[in-house]
């Protein structure tokens, strides 16, 4: 694919959040970006940070239990996976119980995801649309995910911007 042109010297920032509608039930919050469709516009994200903003000691009251967060290109799918190819970044927060219940493992919050290696500087995406989503799996309470997207915009030749449309949708009638 090859690059136009930034429109960006510097990172933009984004903040989605999303809220699960009942406990354990799969929910996508899309982030309104104001780009149109035929902007020809691409997002090249560097970096994700993640942010569960329920109180995890209380959510997580067995071994097990787990909750599934991350960013996707839709909110078609049932059953997030890793080979669910519209998901962009997977992310899964498990609670595992080992030995006596006085062990405690350390979590470092937010999770960052780091993707300025990436050729091109990051995942290159098409911001129209783009969600957040959470799932959440035998937990006590619906969970809370907030994400902060850092990346640049990239103005795509019209013959670019929809090979990239069509290397993140899936089509289905």
């Amino acid at each position: 694919m090859a690059v136009k042109q930034s429109s960006d010297k510097f990172a933009n920032m984004a903040i989605v959040s999303v809220t699960e509608s009942a406990a354990n039930t799969l929910t996508f919050k899309k982030l309104e970006t104001g780009i149109a469709l035929f902007d020809k516009m691409a997002w090249v994200i560097s970096r994700v940070e993640y942010l569960a903003t329920t109180p995890l000691a209380t959510v997580f009251d067995a071994t097990a239990d787990s909750l599934g967060f991350g960013v996707s290109v839709s909110n078609a799918f049932a059953v997030p996976a890793l080979t669910e190819v519209t998901i962009l970044d997977y992310n899964n927060i498990s609670r595992m119980d080992f030995g006596t219940a006085a062990n405690t493992i350390i979590w470092t919050r937010p999770v960052t995801k780091d993707f300025s290696a990436m050729p091109g500087g990051g995942l290159i995406v098409p911001p129209v649309p783009f969600y957040l989503w959470a799932l959440g799996s035998s937990l006590t309470v619906a969970s809370t995910i907030v994400a902060r997207v850092w990346y640049t915009n990239l103005i795509l030749s019209p013959d670019d911007y929809w090979e990239l449309v069509e290397a993140r949708r899936v089509l289905s009638s």
